[in-house]
């Protein structure tokens, strides 16, 4: 993104944040937003290796939604040899909670994001199969927030600090792309904070209310002073639950700033707080409660008083400079530090977290035998360091008490450091044709230090190397036709929790857990028809996973990894979006997901030749959304098929159908813009599972969804939130 905003602070009189989506946060009307021209991104370096050539024939779609830069550098969606969504502000904010990641990204294919509806431990994203292990929070995928990274070097994400309803653009690689961002890069989701309002000062307020105790307030501030343009936003989140024993409260306050530094650089600054005093953990159900009570909770797990504590602060630092005739430079630095106190079954987990890093990459274009070459290289340093500690859960002592702890089980300090130069080259030897090919080269280097000696030292290091190479081509067959191919690499070592959590109970790392690496190949079609306005994507893939990492739970609920032999994935994924109509978008999304064990044995049975367990075979995906006189009306369809839960395939999360409704309007008082929205989740009451765990014990693999979801809620602006602005017409 930097690359676009600092080059048209050069290009553009007005500050350099002020040219990037169409869709405005309302301060501005989308008719006056400037427009990026092909002429204009010439200027932005020819946007890798001449990617505007064909973008003269698009000048009436807004071109600024086909620029990405999830890939490092600013390109056009269709000339990147990677299956590549886009996601826009209004699906990620209209007449929503922004809860979880499921609205933001619910219709994108390949996706699954898993909604527990259990703050304590998070929405379970999965992309081609990455991520669908994650005990808690996100594994397998690269998020990025503004360019800072939400993953930490582990593989590691937690999104408790991430903001959605001040989210403006999500882009996604779906499948491997270790050749640009190493571990953690099964997939990898970009997220972009809205634009800036362009006054000193607006000031948005806004409240929403549902059942199960769902109550929401926040306030916005943005604005743009010289040369600084800022957003600050904080909100306040109260949420009882469906289940019995699952309701959490959490804060949180995010401030972005963005300043010219000159004519060709910018400065950016974010920030984050999060602190959740309380999340209870209602855990998961057998089939029978949960079709039947999806409601109960095991009073064992209430006695145990699972749950979490977070408090989380996170900033970032980045400087991006593009001085005239040259290439770009980007720096970016980072820091974290979070506290967890986390009771659960038999155990007590208190951890203190401290992590940063440094970013640097350099791009320019130049060519080579007349051929327009470009170029990207650059660096990532990063460092996790977390003091773990163990107690023996002793329950809750009275009614409303906290867990209480027992003897120290395990004290030790555990540290990851990591080193990842890359390398990225993109050769047109025609017009049409466009080459790419990357290479990373990472090095991990594990260690835990024993501080509980009286059982002996369990102290140890490990260390991974590897290097992840990329070749793709991308074929422009006419305007509307864009063909690609890619052989990519994804590699993944287990996280610290997961190398922690021996099944022995002792201190220290598993020794017996490897990494896990794929070789996956990708072809697809993509591209905008513009007569009947309908863009669309088109991916088929197949993939090859050696020592794939996977789950499965003990008597006490706890949860332990190991390596499975070998797993083959094969896939289709298809999204359209139909906009002819004035008024009206619809949308379309299907999955396919075929993924069987190679060779897979263990003490428990040989599982070779069954189904990965964990992620849906099939998905369906389709809404449509309505916009008249400020009126938005919108209804979404989504349809999983059944899928397998634990390796042994005994045992099934069953097919299901949703029906999400949203209403919005914009009414004037004044000067002010009232903007009161409806959303039902789940309209017909469908009984099912958001979200599964896989092997769990006891065969409870289920973690049900609430019935119907009723919410209201208001915004106000000074003057127009885009909501009353935002277009469905747009090619996104």
């Amino acid at each position: 993104m930097l690359v676009g905003v600092a080059l048209a602070a050069a290009l553009s009189p007005r500050p350099v944040w002020a040219i990037q989506d169409t869709e405005r946060t309302g301060e501005q009307n989308q008719a006056d937003s400037p427009r990026l021209l092909p002429d204009t991104l010439e200027a932005r370096g020819q946007a890798g290796a001449g990617r505007s050539d064909t973008l003269d024939v698009r000048a009436e779609v807004e071109l600024e939604d086909l620029l990405v830069t999830v890939t490092r550098s600013s390109q056009d969606w269709t000339r990147v040899p990677y299956a590549l969504s886009l996601v826009r502000r209004q699906q990620i904010q209209r007449a929503e909670r922004a809860l979880s990641l499921d609205q933001a990204l619910r219709g994108v294919p390949g996706v699954t994001v898993q909604n527990r509806q259990n703050f304590s431990l998070g929405d379970r994203l999965i992309i081609r199969g990455a991520g669908a292990r994650a005990q808690f929070g996100v594994r397998g995928i690269m998020i990025l927030a503004d360019g800072i990274p939400l993953t930490l070097p582990d593989g590691q994400a937690v999104l408790s600090n991430l903001d959605l309803l001040a989210t403006g653009r999500a882009e996604v690689i779906r499948g491997p792309a270790s050749s640009l961002y190493g571990n953690a890069a099964g997939g990898v989701i970009s997220l972009r904070t809205e634009d800036f309002a362009p006054e000193p000062l607006v000031v948005r307020p806004a409240v929403a209310f549902g059942n199960y105790g769902f109550a929401m307030g926040r306030l916005k501030l943005s604005g743009t002073a010289g040369s600084t343009g800022y957003l600050a936003d904080f909100e306040a989140n109260a949420w009882t639950g469906f289940r019995e024993y699952g309701s959490a409260d959490f804060y949180r306050f995010n401030v972005t700033t963005r300043s010219a530094v000159g004519e060709r650089a910018e400065l950016r600054l974010t920030g984050s707080y999060f602190s959740m005093p309380f999340a209870e953990n209602p855990s998961s159900l057998n089939e029978e409660d949960a079709r039947e009570r999806p409601r109960f909770v095991r009073p064992f797990v209430i006695e145990q008083g699972a749950g979490k504590e977070i408090r989380q602060g996170q900033f970032g630092l980045a400087y991006a400079s593009a001085p005239a005739g040259s290439g770009r430079l980007e720096l970016t630095g980072w820091g974290l530090l979070r506290d967890v106190r986390n009771p659960i079954p038999g155990r007590i987990i208190v951890l203190d977290r401290a992590a940063g890093g440094l970013r640097a990459s350099y791009e320019a274009s130049t060519a080579v035998a007349s051929w327009p070459f470009h170029w990207i290289v650059g660096t990532d340093i990063s460092y996790l360091g977390d003091d773990r500690e163990e107690y023996e859960n002793l329950g809750v002592q009275e009614a409303g008490g906290e867990a209480q702890a027992g003897d120290l089980l395990i004290a030790q300090r555990e540290e990851v450091g990591a080193l990842g130069p890359f390398l990225q080259l993109t050769l047109q030897p025609a017009a049409a044709v466009s080459v790419t090919a990357g290479g990373r080269f990472d090095v991990y280097g594990f260690r835990a230090t024993d501080r509980l000696l009286a059982d002996g030292d369990d102290s140890g290091e490990r260390t991974f190397t590897r290097f992840s190479p990329m070749v793709g081509v991308e074929v422009t067959a006419n305007a509307w036709l864009h063909l690609y191919a890619n052989v990519a690499t994804a590699y993944q070592t287990p996280t610290t929790s997961e190398l922690s959590n021996r099944p022995s109970g002792e201190g220290g790392f598993n020794p017996l857990l490897d990494p896990e690496t794929t070789v996956s190949f990708s072809a697809g079609a993509k591209g905008v028809l513009l007569a009947p306005r309908l863009s669309y994507d088109l991916a088929l893939y197949t993939a090859d996973v050696r020592d794939a990492i996977l789950p499965f739970q003990g008597p006490d609920e706890d949860v332990f990894f190991r390596n499975a032999g070998e797993v083959t994935r094969r896939g289709v994924e298809l999204q359209t979006i139909w906009t002819a109509l004035a008024g009206f978008e619809a949308r379309l999304s299907y999955t396919y997901q075929d993924f069987v064990f190679g060779d897979f044995t263990t003490v428990e049975g040989d599982f070779s030749g069954n189904r990965e367990p964990g992620v849906p075979i099939h998905q369906l995906d389709a809404g449509l959304t309505y916009s008249r006189s400020g009126w938005v009306a919108e209804g979404r369809f989504r349809w999983v098929d059944a899928y397998p839960v634990n390796d042994s395939n005994t045992a099934s999360n069953w097919s299901y159908g949703v029906v999400d409704l949203r209403l919005s309007a914009t009414a004037r008082l004044g000067v002010w813009a009232l903007v009161p929205y409806v959303g039902v989740d789940n309209l017909f009451s469908a009984r099912y599972n958001g979200s599964v765990v896989p092997n769990a014990f006891a065969d409870r693999y289920y973690e049900p969804t609430s019935n119907a979801s009723l919410y209201v809620g208001l915004s106000v602006g000074l003057p127009s939130p885009s909501h009353a602005s935002a277009s469905a017409s747009s090619v996104s």
